[in-house]
């Protein structure tokens, strides 16, 4: 047992004192070990230094066993778990991490999560969950007003991730076309749009539901990477007249690359037009992928107008905003406080309704006399829970979203997203004006860059390799796709992977199909924390072409 804590029995474990919890000491403990392995704290992983075991394999060995007693007291534990099992975890609060698409955690948030966890709160109805189920409706109520919807006609919930939020979506939209689907299932003759840049968890969350690959219909998306409006109109009217339903239509509201939002209003006057046309006793359930893209609804008149004048940030800033605003036309949306400018833990996604009629249909059992659970709603006067996926939910993300909302307030999100939008484009400029390499999504208003180099016998040349059909353009895809995929092995190898220092990036191998049919490469640099700036841009684009410079000098001493 722990003798140094006078632990003799298990009961030390669960303290019913908050004064006398040794939580705060253990948590300290941890974070005494991060701040050994990165006294700094900006590494963009944390180092594997004086580690105890060599791989995976040795790690999985020395803990799946189970002890007859402790072996250490629980201050050790933690510190050698926290050092053990974080070593290699991405820091994404560094400035120097552009690996992905995630979040640097407000403190704040962070606080209330943990303190939900301890308490353990299950946020399925107020008999359990007590005030918190509050927390869930004060940031729809928010995410309403964001958008000029009513706070009482929407209702939104929490769910586990961006998937959730497409599930949720994809199920409205059954239980609108096919309300016979909660007792017979999911009939075949059901059909869910998406776009051609969706992100893969909605083929996913579809695949989860019953709509099989077949029953998936694809808008083509146009050079701007916005979904073709006619083409969808084509496609959607080609479906109805062949006899079948069409539950859903989810539409991009910031994909995960370029940031894209189509055009919101004008989708959700197609799918009313469609459902007069063709007389439908249901209408079409618009929902928007939007949890990447919603942040763009914290710009205010007065964060806008402290904008420089005229300067390309400022210019994409306004548009995204003027495009996402629309969400208020879409039947639902969702949100990722856990990725980028939503700076929560993972994970913390929420599925809006604009009308909360949509979510009472999900109700479980469907609203029958048949109920297909029984919880304690008889005695609750709030029951989330009787419309979630989740029967197991906890509270931590709620009471995160809401702590991080109120610390920083509109303004305060609406200058970190300004902040990252201006750091790429910066970068952007800064990329384009040297040798050797390119820019592939010029034309995105957010945050993601996806950079190509190009071989030093070759003048770089996207726009032929994104939009020319010919077999030679092909031919040379694939060979940038080669001398791309090289050059990050390489350099993730002999620098990010064993923190060399500088900025840290990912690769991608297939950020889209070309005209010629070939999936083309890029890498993918992705700022997220808001302690970024325009310096550290600087730095990634030379540290880049020093690093490319190199590369090129190795191939061709191994050519001669």
């Amino acid at each position: 047992m722990d003798a140094e804590n006078g632990q003799t029995d298990p009961r030390a474990l669960f303290p019913l004192s908050h004064r006398e919890s040794p939580f705060l000491d253990l948590c300290k403990t941890a974070f005494d070990s991060l701040a050994e392995l990165m006294p700094e704290g900006d590494s963009p992983r944390v180092p594997a230094t004086g580690a105890r075991y060599r791989n995976y394999g040795e790690l999985v060995r020395a803990y799946g066993y189970l002890p007859d007693d402790p072996g250490t007291t629980t201050r050790d534990l933690i510190g050698g778990m926290t050092r053990d099992f974080l070593a290699g975890a991405v820091n994404w609060r560094s400035p120097e991490l552009q690996y992905n698409l995630g979040a640097a955690v407000n403190v704040a948030a962070s606080a209330m999560y943990a303190v939900a966890l301890d308490t353990n709160v299950y946020l399925i109805n107020d008999g359990l969950a007590g005030n918190v189920v509050a927390a869930e409706g004060a940031v729809s109520h928010i995410l309403a007003r964001l958008t000029g919807v009513p706070a009482s006609q929407a209702f939104g919930l929490f769910t586990f991730g961006g998937t959730g939020t497409m599930a949720y979506g994809i199920k409205a939209g059954i239980r609108k076309c096919a309300p016979e689907s909660v007792r017979a299932g999911t009939p075949g003759d059901v059909r869910v749009v998406i776009t051609e840049d969706a992100h893969f968890s909605h083929a996913a969350a579809a695949d989860w539901l019953g709509i099989g690959a077949d029953q998936l219909v694809v808008i083509p998306a146009d050079r701007q990477r916005r979904s073709d409006l006619a083409a969808a109109e084509e496609l959607i009217r080609n479906e109805l007249e062949a006899g079948h339903r069409v539950a859903t239509v989810i539409i991009n509201g910031g994909t995960t690359y370029d940031h894209a939002v189509d055009d919101i209003a004008a989708f959700a006057e197609l799918r009313d037009r469609l459902t007069a046309d063709y007389d439908l006793p249901y209408r079409p359930h618009l929902h928007v992928d939007s949890v990447v893209g919603w942040a763009w609804l914290m710009l205010s008149d007065s964060a806008l107008s402290a904008l420089e004048p005229g300067s390309p940030a400022a210019d994409a800033l306004r548009e995204q905003h003027r495009r996402v605003q629309a969400l208020r036309a879409a039947d639902s949306w969702g949100v990722d406080f856990h990725k980028g400018v939503g700076v929560c833990p993972i994970d913390c996604s929420f599925i809006q309704f604009n009308d909360k009629s949509d979510c009472v249909r999900l109700r479980k059992g469907g609203g029958s006399a048949a109920e297909l659970h029984q919880l304690a709603q008889d005695f609750s006067a709030v029951s989330p829970v009787d419309y979630t996926l989740e029967t197991s939910r906890a509270g931590g993300k709620a009471l995160a979203a809401v702590a991080s909302l109120h610390s920083l307030g509109r303004n305060g999100y609406a200058a970190i997203l300004s902040r990252l939008v201006d750091a790429a484009i910066y970068f952007r400029e800064s990329l384009g004006a040297r040798s050797g390499m390119d820019v592939l999504n010029p034309h995105a208003l957010g945050y993601q860059t996806m950079v190509r180099l190009y071989a030093p016998h070759r003048t770089p040349d996207s726009r032929r390799e994104l939009h020319d059909a010919a077999a030679s353009t092909a031919q040379m895809v694939r060979e940038g796709n080669a001398y791309l995929k090289a050059f990050f092995t390489w350099d993730n190898e002999t620098r990010m992977d064993v923190n060399g220092g500088g900025v840290v990036y990912s690769f991608s191998s297939k950020y889209l199909t070309t005209a010629s049919g070939e999936p083309i490469a890029g890498l993918k640099f992705y700022p997220t924390t808001p302690l970024i700036g325009r310096e550290h841009m600087k730095e990634a684009v030379d540290l880049l072409a020093e690093r490319k410079a190199v590369f090129d000098e190795i191939r061709r001493a191994e050519a001669a």
